[in-house]
């Protein structure tokens, strides 16, 4: 019995090793598959309404930046902070190609501006997150919009800590017109966004090194 005992322990830690190594090589093959092409995440409902992917924060952060009212004359067109998200397997066709493929989303969270004093010295920082708004490549669905791509924002609710699940698209001109006249890439600003301009094409995903 003892023998059988000690022969069923090693056969358990084989089996335990042999299990472990298996989930290890399964992680790895889902790192790898996850750095291959992802399918786009735009979901659309029954009403044609775009609904908000709940893992935005866990995309590629892009980029972020501010326009306070005090850069601007006291009265910004729009006086916040944001922070820019593309989904994965966009940008990975982006750092090899340079080019946008059909069913990239990008999405900014638009936070209020708070104003701080710290140790660093004086300085703006993100108040609560007041909205999540973004762009969508189609050249099916958005064929007569400018760049193909379509406009979306999802509100934080009146009253509420919840925001809304669900967008119809913006009107024509509603968003475009800043994109068509401003931005440096096919209507987005990669000029403001660095992450974006250093791996256009370049297949990098960090800062060069030497």
């Amino acid at each position: 019995m003892k023998k059988c005992i000690i022969t069923h322990t090693g056969f358990t830690g084989k089996l335990l090793r042999s299990t472990a190594v298996g989930l290890l090589s399964a992680g790895l093959m889902s790192s790898s598959a996850l750095a291959e092409d992802l399918p786009p995440p735009a979901k659309f409902n029954a009403d044609n309404r775009l609904e908000l992917p709940l893992d935005y924060r866990e995309w590629i952060q892009v980029g972020a930046n501010v326009s306070p009212n005090e850069l601007n004359n006291g009265k910004a067109p729009f006086n916040e902070m944001r922070t820019i998200y593309m989904d994965r397997g966009a940008f990975k066709h982006w750092k090899e190609t340079g080019e946008f493929r059909t069913g990239t989303m990008i999405l900014k969270e638009v936070m209020s501006i708070t104003r701080y004093q710290g140790m660093t010295g004086s300085g703006y920082g993100a108040g609560e997150v007041v909205a999540v708004a973004g762009m969508l490549k189609d050249p099916v669905k958005f064929a007569n919009e400018p760049g193909q791509w379509g406009f979306y924002r999802f509100p934080k609710l009146e009253n509420s800590e919840l925001f809304q699940k669900t967008s119809e698209q913006f009107p024509t001109g509603k968003c475009s017109g800043c994109h068509t006249a401003g931005a440096q890439d096919d209507m987005v600003f990669t000029q403001h966004y660095p992450v974006l301009t250093d791996a256009k094409g370049t297949g990098r995903v960090a800062v060069p090194v030497e």
